[in-house]
Formats: C-alpha cells, structure tokens, sequence
C-alpha cells in the first residue's frame, strides 16, 4: 500500500519490469473487455513462459486495472511461501526448527521487498517452494496433498520461467537417482514407486496440457541452437556484462573453458554475488543500498548454514539430498552464466528458502542426538531410516531384580 500511493517504486526506479507487466496486462484487460475488437498485445505468445501476463490481465479485468490488487497478490504469494516452507521443513526436522525456518523466510529481506512489487518474482519463488515440498514429500511418504505441490509447482515454472522448468525437469531424476545409489534407506523402494509414478503422470497430463512447449520455445530453443551449452554460457554472459551491475570492467567477461584461471575467477566472482549482491567498490544505486541488510543477515547466517549442512548430512541426508543437488546445481548455474549482480538478487529468491532450512537446523547450538534423543525422536517421521538406528528403551526396572521372600 505504501508503494501503491507513494509510487516510489517508479520514482526511485526500482523495478521496470513491473509496469510492462502492468501495461501488458492492461492491453489484455482492454481485450477481453472489447470482446476482442481492440489489439492483442504482440509480445504475449501463449501461456507457456507469459503466465503471469495473463495474471495480469485478469485481475486488471477484474478490479479495473487496479496496481494495488496485483500488489495485494504478490504480497499473498510471498507470505503462502513462508507456510510452504514451514511444511517443507516440518518434514526434515522438528518443529520450533521449522516455525525458525517459516519466520526467517518471512523476514528475508528480498522476499520482502519483491513481495511488495508488481512483478512475478514472488510467484515463481512460491512455485519453487512447491517443488521442493513435493520432493520431500515423496521422499519421506507425505500426504498426497504434499506430494501433488510437485506438479503444482512444475506447471506454474513452467508458466513463469520456462528454461527453470527445463532445468528442474532435468535435475529432479537426476536428484532421485543419485539419492538412491549414494544413499541407502529403508525408504529408498517406496521413492522409487512413488518417483515412478510421479514421472508417468507428469509426461501424460503434461503432454495433454502442452507442456512440451516449453523445451522448444523462448530461452530453451536458444539454448538448443547452440552447439553447446557453453557457447550459450558465454554469450548470455558477454550479453549481461553491462550498466551498473556489470561483474566485470571494460565490458568484456572471462570466457568460461578457454582458459582455466578465467574460468575459477569467473564462478567465484558469480558466487559471490549470487550470495551478497553488492559490489562494495561500487554502492552508486539505491538498490545497492537497500541490499546492505541483507548482506549482514548472510554474514550472521554463513555459520549457521555450514553447521546445518553438517547436521543435514548426518541427520537427514535421505530426505533433503534431492533439495542440494537441485539447489546446488542452480546456484552454480547461475554463477556461471550471470555476469550482472542485479538480477542475481532475485534469482537467488528461488533457492534461498532451501539455505533458510538448512541455517535453522543449524541455529541451535546443540541438534547432534544422543542415545536419549536418538530413543525419544526415533518415531518421529522427519528422521532417516538411513542414520539413526532403533535402539531398545531402556526399562525403568532392573535387569536383575533381588528375588522376593519367601515364607
């Protein structure tokens, strides 16, 4: 509501993308309220890859292009991510880890401040909140409700972002294999049951729903018409390399698999600004100021997520090693392609909620299970079969008791 009557989001320039997508939308409202006489804006090609113009359009349709509902909507869709979280984690781990998990995700300052503009950031990050929920999910045998977010959230990134759904549709198996083999589980032939039936029923409705679309259109056709995807790599990053957020000076970035100091420097230089965003050198936006914060939570949070790494990998490596391997292959992807700390701060919103779990289980200064713990815990259903295993209780009476009198 402050933006909506303040504008400062436009005065202050801190989104462009936002009123395209309000102009965009407002042609489409224009078009379903003219029954079709007025033009159908050019650059919406269908629904794969422009759901979210089409959110748009209907909500203008609805409340007569009114900026404040799409904001309204946003706004709800980042605080449902919070709740999707708290689910995502109640399955891994025990419950005040989870509610920190949900809190902290609501208090991210990006997920804030994109949650308040008119832009799809907020929705796509909840769509890959889905994802991770329905991976757990079938991980540990949930609710078919839970297990059914997977597919919700494939077909919404697939509305919004088309080479991230490409991208996921590729790692998820490649996840649940590796699992399996590296991993060994009581669970591990109920995720092979459940993983196959998932797949048969994504390529049967997404084929009905015309979801193959997205391998053939938009970033994914660009990417297959390069002879590699390092060739794409080094285009798209020369292609970033500019204005403000340039990683690189002279506007010429290393070229990745030609030389192989350039190309360490290179993904090292994108992990940091995958992490931080902000090139201390060069604080000349208003953006780069407002992400100071942020980079001081990172810096509090860096040792609380190595620490839950470790806990996660000793703990509960059978339920989250889908949620690294995914996470950790886009947060070097992107690394390697993205040559502009801009963007990278709201990329980053669709896998930090992965790294807010894994810092919450590592807040607590004690979470390593005792004999007691490991007893008292072991029926819960957020532990691995893999790492704790059943040990008898102990009886309160003793083993030998003194034999009774007798007369």
């Amino acid at each position: 509501m402050f933006f909506d009557v303040t504008e400062l989001d436009r005065t202050l320039r801190l989104t462009k993308d936002g009123f395209v997508y309000a102009a965009v939308g407002s042609e489409i409202a224009d078009y379903f309220r003219s029954g079709g006489s007025t033009m159908w804006p050019q650059r919406v090609e269908g629904v794969i890859n422009f759901l979210f113009y089409y959110i748009v359009g209907g909500i203008f349709f609805l409340t007569w292009d009114s900026l404040f509902a799409l904001r309204l909507l946003t706004c709800l869709a980042g605080a449902f991510t919070c709740v999707v979280v708290w689910r995502t984690a109640r399955y891994i781990t025990d419950g005040p880890t989870s509610w920190r998990a949900a809190l902290w995700t609501a208090w991210f300052p990006t997920q804030i401040y994109y949650s308040t503009l008119p832009v799809r950031d907020s929705l796509s990050t909840l769509a890959m909140s889905f994802i991770f929920l329905g991976l757990v999910a079938i991980s540990v045998n949930g609710k078919p409700r839970d297990v059914g977010a997977l597919f919700i959230g494939l077909l919404l990134t697939a509305g919004f972002r088309t080479y991230m759904f490409v991208v996921v549709s590729v790692l998820i198996p490649f996840a649940w294999v590796v699992t399996v083999v590296l991993v060994k589980s009581r669970e591990t032939s109920r995720l092979i049951g459940r993983a196959s039936l998932f797949l048969l029923l994504f390529v049967v409705v997404g084929s009905l729903a015309g979801i193959e679309e997205a391998f053939v259109t938009g970033k994914a056709a660009h990417l297959m018409s390069y002879e590699s995807a390092l060739d794409f790599a080094n285009v798209a990053r020369d292609r970033l390399n500019h204005g403000s957020g340039a990683m690189f000076a002279g506007g010429e970035a290393p070229t990745i698999g030609e030389d192989m100091l350039g190309s360490i420097e290179s993904v090292v230089v994108g992990l940091y600004f995958f992490v931080v965003s902000v090139n201390p050198a060069s604080l000349d936006s208003i953006r780069q100021w407002m992400a100071i914060p942020e980079v001081l939570i990172i810096l509090v949070m860096i040792p609380k997520l190595y620490r839950g790494a470790r806990r996660v990998w000793a703990h509960h490596r059978f339920s989250f090693m889908p949620l690294l391997i995914i996470a950790g292959a886009i947060t070097f992807g992107y690394s390697g392609v993205t040559t502009n700390g801009g963007p990278m701060m709201r990329w980053r919103l669709q896998v930090v909620n992965v790294y807010i779990i894994i810092a919450s289980i590592g807040y607590p200064r004690r979470y390593a299970l005792d004999n007691r713990g490991a007893q008292m815990r072991f029926a819960q259903p957020w532990l691995d079969g893999n790492v704790i295993q059943q040990r008898p209780i102990p009886s309160p009476y003793p083993a030998n008791p003194l034999p009774r009198k007798t007369e």
